[in-house]
């Protein structure tokens, strides 16, 4: 804040001022600083030089600070701010002031502003400094050395009016257009860039000596100063005074009756908090920045950077085609739905104080989705052959028939195809559709199993078999009920140390089982879940497999504690893999299945059997997990198993009837 007029040099200002439309201010000694506001008061002022006050590289760094540090810096300065309000209006400290900031043209001097409303002090110092090439920090010391409005507890609104004292001379009001924090900032600011510019302003003209005056008053002297730089020709415009011998000794105090404080309250202030005026600050070194992850939609990516030395913090920025993205600014990002086919980068900002950011960006890559495709046909039989062309391309050995009109014989043909390496075609009880026939003739199999007695598959089915692979082997695998068929297709595929048991009485978790029991070659055992214990037959099974390992599948609402019980009492180790519904035991048993990635996953209904039968046969040729869903939207756990694993395809098994365009674009439930 100035004390006493130039009433010479304020004339001679304020007509440039109004041929270059911008005001500037009086031009007087800044009133000194009482000792300790920045600690222990400064005795000495080691390394001024009254032509060389600030370098011009230091004085235009427009990269020293960024917005959050300006921000952290005021917050440092005021830890209480005394609030309440005076006869100007509210009390608002520096670090918690706002205002509106207002359009600005650009011009030879700045590249403009976009106003907003409601800017924080911090905001608009930077925004400033970038489009005006000045220092931030710069402005900063200026506010503090004109009216203290860094370290202030209870600052009045006439002080953001006048902050910078930009169009404010000391005989007379500030001109309305420079009154207000933006104005005063963004018009000082400018200033500094017309006064380096030198075309108006020529009396202290860089690489002459002028003699520059210790104060308002003439008989106070002055002394020849040789002016090495724009920078310190511009602080001179600013506030045309050297400190003389007493204010340099004074440090932040008073010197005496000839002393100005200005440009001396300037240099100090600088270098107490930002360092040397002369030498910018070394930049820390960010080596690189890499970014770990698959980039797909879904995924999670982390970036990390190697900076030396090491730095205090680190900050990060995810851009989607060089922009910024809204709330992505920590070190993980998880892709999202606008980022497919886009490039997706993150840009690393590095901190330590002393030193200048460290900045770097990754290189940009494209982020893709989630393939989807269908493998379908207009009825379940045909849905079957189509998952056969597609498992078994060139052929198959064995093909396993069963019914579609019903899921029992079916589900134990499902797990057995997997140990007898055999595709699985369905067909009605009233014939083989010309499809079927002509699948099964494609996969020239030598042998094929009907799966299920002559009530289901009539033999008028083997005779049709027969009439088109003529040189097959027709078998069949059947029992007197469902569960005497189920333990004939276990039995069929030879001995196993592990089974799996799974209820009868309904498909959703034995059609899980069946997709893990084709790929891993484990048989599947239905039982008849409303009994506590095993019957005799599935204990004898159990014998002659071998079986020292069992699992059951599904909760104690499909097969009881009794039946584990019993299990571990005829010596086997048992355990149980359940969810609260179908969709939760099917993760359940893919996590305990698949704990690794998986590329590709297959997906089917969990509200029908057939097609579903089809992707277990599928599910264990390519090794892959069959994840269950409801028909619009794929359930939460699958999701999420997906984008553990990092799959990049699924494929619907099933038309749009049982799997319809929700669960095609991947849409959560």
């Amino acid at each position: 804040m100035v004390s006493r007029t130039a009433r010479w040099a304020t004339t001679l200002v304020a007509v440039l001022g109004l041929i270059l439309g911008t005001a500037v201010p009086a031009t007087a000694a800044a009133a000194p600083v009482t000792a300790g506001v920045n600690g222990p008061a400064k005795m000495t002022l080691s390394g001024w030089s009254a032509g060389n006050i600030i370098s011009d590289a230091v004085f235009t760094d427009r990269t020293s600070m960024t917005e959050a540090q300006i921000q952290s810096f005021f917050n440092s300065k005021v830890s209480t701010c005394r609030g309440g309000t005076d006869k100007y209006g509210p009390i608002i400290c520096l670090k918690d002031y706002k205002t509106d900031s207002v359009n600005r043209p650009a011009d030879a001097y700045c590249n403009g502003y976009t106003g907003a409303r409601g800017e924080s002090a911090a905001r608009i110092i930077y925004r400033v400094a970038q489009s005006c090439g000045i220092n931030p920090q710069v402005l900063i010391v200026m506010l503090q050395k004109e009216q203290g409005l860094v370290t202030h507890t209870w600052p009045s609104k006439w002080r953001y009016d006048a902050a910078l004292g930009q169009g404010c001379p000391d005989d007379a009001a500030c001109n309305p257009a420079y009154v207000g924090f933006f104005h005063q900032i963004y018009g000082a600011a400018r200033q500094m860039q017309i006064y380096m510019e030198g075309r108006y302003f020529t009396w202290y003209k860089p690489g002459n000596t002028w003699n520059i005056r210790y104060d308002v008053e003439i008989s106070c002297g002055s002394s020849p100063v040789y002016v090495a730089n724009k920078a310190t020709s511009a602080l001179y415009y600013y506030t045309p005074y050297q400190p003389n011998a007493a204010s340099l000794r004074a440090g932040y105090g008073t010197g005496d009756g000839c002393s100005s404080y200005g440009n001396r309250n300037f240099y100090n202030y600088f270098t107490d908090w930002f360092g040397s005026t002369q030498q910018l600050a070394k930049a820390l070194k960010v080596t690189s920045v890499s970014v770990q992850g698959k980039f797909l939609v879904g995924q999670n990516v982390a970036a990390s950077a190697a900076v030396d030395p090491a730095p205090t913090t680190t900050s990060y920025q995810w851009l989607r085609n060089g922009k910024a993205i809204s709330g992505a600014t920590s070190a993980r990002y998880t892709l999202a739905a606008a980022d497919a086919a886009q490039s997706v980068s993150v840009r690393v900002v590095a901190q330590k104080s002393g030193y200048r950011d460290g900045v770097a960006t990754s290189a940009g890559t494209a982020v893709s989705t989630i393939k989807t495709e269908r493998l379908y046909g207009p009825k379940r039989e045909t849905t079957a052959v189509a998952v056969s062309r597609a498992a078994w391309p060139t052929g198959a050995g064995t093909v396993m028939l069963a019914t579609s009109q019903d899921f029992p014989d079916a589900l134990s043909a499902a797990a057995a195809a997997g140990r007898a390496s055999a595709s699985l075609l369905l067909t009605p009880t009233s014939g083989l559709p010309a499809e079927v026939s002509a699948e099964i003739k494609r996969l020239a199999p030598a042998r094929v199993v009907l799966m299920g007695g002559d009530g289901v598959l009539p033999r008028q089915i083997a005779d049709q078999v027969r009439a088109v692979v003529p040189g097959a082997k027709v078998e069949r695998v059947s029992g007197f009920d469902r569960y005497e068929t189920s333990r004939a297709a276990a039995l069929s595929g030879g001995a196993s140390s592990e089974v799996l048991i799974a209820t009868g009485k309904d498909y959703p978790d034995a059609i899980s089982a069946a997709a893990v029991g084709n790929s891993r070659g484990i048989p599947v055992l239905l039982i008849n879940g409303t009994r506590a214990r095993l019957d005799a037959p599935t204990v004898d099974a159990l014998r002659k497999l071998g079986v020292r390992s069992a699992t059951i599948i599904g909760g104690t609402g499909v097969v009881p504690d009794s039946v584990q019980r019993h299990l571990t009492e005829l010596g086997l180790t048992a355990k149980r893999l359940q969810g609260i519904d179908r969709y939760a035991t099917n993760e359940a048993i893919v996590k305990a299945y698949y704990s690794s990635s998986a590329l590709k996953v297959l997906f089917a209904s969990g509200d029908g059997f057939p097609d579903a039968l089809s992707a277990s046969v599928l599910a264990g040729r390519w090794k892959v997990p069959l994840l269950i869903t409801r028909r619009s939207c794929v359930v939460p756990g699958a999701m999420d198993f997906m984008l553990r694993s990092a799959t990049e395809s699924a494929v619907l098994v099933g038309g749009p009837g049982v799997l319809d365009d929700g669960v095609a674009a991947l849409r959560r439930c």
